[in-house]
């Protein structure tokens, strides 16, 4: 039997787990403006704490669809913890408040759509392909900027921007 406090952690790439939730409109009526706040201010520190873990990102998304009103994306190396977060965010306005309409979970990784170096290389014009000083300092760029490529695909540093587009695949 496996310990379930072992961290779950990828050999390479990063968890990343989109919530989508319906807010019960009845049941937040139900609670008092003094809960009400108290579930705000739960909520908010909620997302500090998780936006203060190291490695670890967490979007809040306002939903612009009848299927849900609130989202979150969260991005982590540890699968276990991904998911007590989750269970603490679909909690935190209260019990029975959010209800889930849509999760996604995937793995962040490596294109497999990435240029090599000799077909970048033919891209070249004749005068940089066959001058090797030149070749070299041409394929040292294209190297540096693969990696950082690489880097941003496996470990995404995601902005927090107002309006977001997501497309499952």
């Amino acid at each position: 039997m496996t310990d379930k406090n072992t961290a779950l952690v990828p050999e390479e790439g990063w968890h990343c787990l989109h919530l989508f939730y319906r807010i019960e409109h009845g049941q937040w009526q139900l609670l008092s403006c003094e809960e009400q706040n108290a579930a705000k201010t739960n909520l908010s520190s909620l997302v500090q704490e998780v936006r203060a873990m190291e490695s670890t990102q967490l979007l809040t998304l306002g939903m612009v669809t009848p299927k849900a009103d609130i989202g979150f994306m969260l991005i982590m190396p540890d699968l276990h913890n991904a998911s007590r977060i989750e269970k603490r965010l679909s909690l935190s306005l209260g019990a029975d408040v959010l209800t889930p309409v849509y999760s996604y979970l995937s793995l962040t990784e490596e294109s497999e759509y990435i240029t090599t170096e000799e077909e970048y290389a033919q891209t070249l014009e004749a005068s940089v392909r066959n001058d090797p000083a030149k070749l070299g300092e041409a394929l040292t760029t294209f190297r540096e900027r693969v990696k950082h490529y690489r880097q941003e695909r496996v470990y995404p540093t995601v902005p927090d921007w107002p309006v977001v587009c997501f497309y499952n695949m």
